[in-house]
């Protein structure tokens, strides 16, 4: 992670870097590579941009590429005909849990980069690590606030036959949400630990050599 750049300057390799990091999540969102379908949920890719901008630019960054993340969320839910997507419309699931895990993201890495400075490839296992336990947080945070605010209104769906999940009609509703979110969080989390560190480890040294050549 890296802690030497400036907390409070924009510097042009800053904004440059956000702003390819914001790309990024608004192409993956509006093209197939971001989603992967599965039945009544789909999983997204699209938070990987979020935690590569936090781990290489830094908080800010991630905090700017969640909201992007978020807003496209909320927006592509208004027309959307899957289950979860009514849900999607509050703001309370879709962008604060954007806007909170890069924030999460940021603290696990800077605390496991001090506690393993001292072995060689610490930064290579800090990100794996902020990576997958930041995707597993944020798994948590979209699915327990479904839960959280709708688990009523799945409850009386499920009570009057409307086409739910089946997880959730097997299951019940507070374990079918829970089942639905470990099958496609762990696919999720094992893919942004095997992309995201390989993209910021890669843009650490190339920005590394831009700030040596400056």
């Amino acid at each position: 992670m890296n802690t030497r750049k400036p907390k409070k300057k924009l510097t042009i390799q800053w904004m440059t870097g956000t702003a390819m990091m914001v790309a990024v999540t608004l192409v993956l969102a509006n093209t197939p590579l971001g989603l992967i379908k599965m039945p009544f949920l789909t999983a997204t890719t699209l938070h990987i941009p979020v935690i590569i901008a936090t781990l290489v630019l830094g908080i800010e960054a991630g905090l700017i590429t969640g909201l992007v993340f978020g807003v496209n969320s909320l927006i592509s839910n208004l027309t959307n005909a899957s289950f979860f997507a009514p849900f999607f419309i509050n703001p309370l699931v879709s962008v604060l849990p954007r806007v909170l895990f890069p924030v999460a993201v940021y603290f696990i890495a800077k605390s496991l980069e001090r506690m393993l400075s001292r072995f060689d490839p610490h930064r290579v296992v800090t990100y794996v690590a902020a990576s997958a336990i930041g995707t597993a947080l944020h798994t948590t945070m979209v699915m327990g606030m479904i839960y959280l605010l709708n688990a009523q209104k799945i409850a009386q769906m499920l009570t009057e036959g409307a086409g739910v999940p089946q997880a959730i009609a097997q299951k019940g509703v507070g374990t079918g949400i829970a089942v639905l979110g470990v099958t496609n969080g762990i696919p999720e989390m094992i893919v942004a630990a095997v992309i995201a560190p390989v993209i910021a480890l890669a843009l650490d040294r190339a920005m590394g050599r831009m700030r040596i050549r400056r």
